[in-house]
């Protein structure tokens, strides 16, 4: 039971090492699409968006990996109640982790909640400033046409209704 145990913990820091060079791809990439918005380099953003879906496809991969490793859990360690999210994997596998010298799981586990963390700041970053622009865009169409209408920005970035 406990080599078992120490095998299924060594394949989940496998996967959650594969989910933090994934993520940290996915944020490096954000980081980048950024750029590439600020500089309106729309060629860029479009390849970058492939790139993007290329990474969350790997990553889609690698969820399915540990929901495999989570069910082979469940089918070979027969445990008394069946381990049904990561939070219950995880603390499944404190025994072989509290064994290590250094708590990998632990701590890769650590590092991969920052990186996602991350990544939605500069996602929510990145959506301000496209929210931003079309709205920029629409009073210029609308200044031409001589509609004017004004809109307020909440603290979300996104526009207010008019009748605000």
């Amino acid at each position: 039971m406990d080599d078992t145990l120490r095998l299924y913990h060594s394949q989940a820091v496998e996967v959650w090492e594969n989910f933090c060079r994934l993520h940290r791809d996915l944020f490096e990439l954000t980081c980048d699409e950024y750029q590439a918005l600020l500089s309106g380099e729309i060629e860029t953003l479009e390849a970058m968006v492939a790139r993007k879906d290329s990474v969350m496809a790997e990553i889609s991969a690698w969820e399915d990996t540990r929901t495999a490793l989570i069910a082979g859990m469940n089918d070979h360690l027969k445990p008394d109640t069946p381990v049904t999210s990561v939070t219950e994997m995880l603390r499944a596998l404190r025994a072989p982790e509290a064994a290590m010298a250094i708590p990998a799981l632990t701590n890769l586990n650590a590092l991969l909640i920052d990186i996602i963390t991350k990544t939605h700041e500069q996602n929510k970053r990145n959506q301000l400033f496209l929210n931003r622009a079309l709205l920029n865009l629409r009073d210029i169409r609308e200044g031409f046409t001589g509609k004017r209408t004004y809109t307020t920005y909440g603290a979300n970035g996104m526009a207010r209704a008019p009748g605000r």
